[in-house]
C-alpha cells in the first residue's frame, strides 16, 4: 500500500473515531500501558497518551566508529482521541504507521521532548505538565516491532524540583530510532522515530 493511499485511509479512520467516540477518559485504559517487563505504574494516575514523532541523535566523533547516543528531539501528539475501552487496543499500531507513512493522523500537538545540553530527557506539554526525568528501566523492543527500534523505556522525575504535575512516563511501542553500526563519517545523525510516551502524575 502507498504512503499516500494509507494517509486517506487513516485520515478516514481517524474522522469516523471522531464521531464515534465518547468523551476521552483515562480511567477507561488505566491499567493498559504495554509493560513488556517494565516496571508497573504502582499508585499512579495517567494523565495523558501521546504519540512522538522525531529523530533520535547520535555523535560520530570519525568514520567507523560506533555512533554515540545524545538523545532524541520529538513533538508530542495528543492521542485522546483513542481512549475508550473499544479503541485503545489500536493504539499500539499508530506508532508503527507513523514511522512507515511519515504522518500522525492530525492529532493536536501536545508538547515537545527534547534533552537538555547536560542530557537531560526534558518533557514540556506547556500548561498541562512539565517533566524532568532520568532512565529507570529500559527493555529490548519486543518481538513484532519495526526492526531495529530503540529500547522501550521508564522514566521518571530526576529530583530536581522542576517537575510540574507529571512524575513518570513511558516509552513503548517503538519504531526505529536506530542508528547504523558505524558511522559513516564525522559528524551527527538523525534516525527518524516514533513511540507512545504514556505520562503519569
Amino acid at each position: 500500500m502507498s504512503s499516500n493511499i494509507a494517509r486517506l485511509l487513516l485520515a478516514f479512520f481517524l474522522a469516523t473515531m471522531a464521531l464515534a467516540l465518547p468523551a476521552p477518559s483515562t480511567t477507561s485504559v488505566q491499567n493498559t500501558v504495554p509493560l513488556n517487563g517494565l516496571p508497573a505504574p504502582g499508585a499512579l494516575n495517567l494523565k495523558y497518551i501521546t504519540l512522538g514523532v522525531g529523530t533520535q541523535n547520535y555523535s560520530c566523533s570519525a568514520a567507523g566508529v560506533v555512533p554515540v547516543a545524545i538523545g532524541a528531539v520529538a513533538d508530542l501528539y495528543d492521542a485522546s482521541l483513542l481512549l475508550s475501552p473499544a479503541k485503545s487496543s489500536l493504539i499500539p499500531s499508530f506508532a508503527a504507521v507513523a514511522y512507515s507513512t511519515h504522518t500522525w493522523f492530525g492529532l493536536p500537538t501536545l508538547g515537545h521532548h527534547w534533552f537538555s545540553a547536560s542530557g537531560v530527557p526534558t518533557f514540556d506539554l506547556e500548561t498541562r505538565g512539565f517533566l524532568s526525568a532520568k532512565k529507570v528501566a529500559n527493555v529490548p523492543a519486543p518481538t513484532g516491532s519495526i526492526s531495529p527500534s530503540v529500547d522501550w523505556l521508564f522514566l521518571q522525575d530526576d529530583g530536581r524540583g522542576v517537575s510540574k504535575n507529571l512524575k513518570a512516563v513511558y516509552r513503548v511501542e517503538t519504531a526505529g530510532g536506530v542508528a547504523s553500526a558505524t558511522c559513516s563519517s564525522a559528524g551527527v545523525i538523525k534516525v527518524p522515530y516514533a513511540a507512545e510516551y504514556w505520562f503519569y502524575g
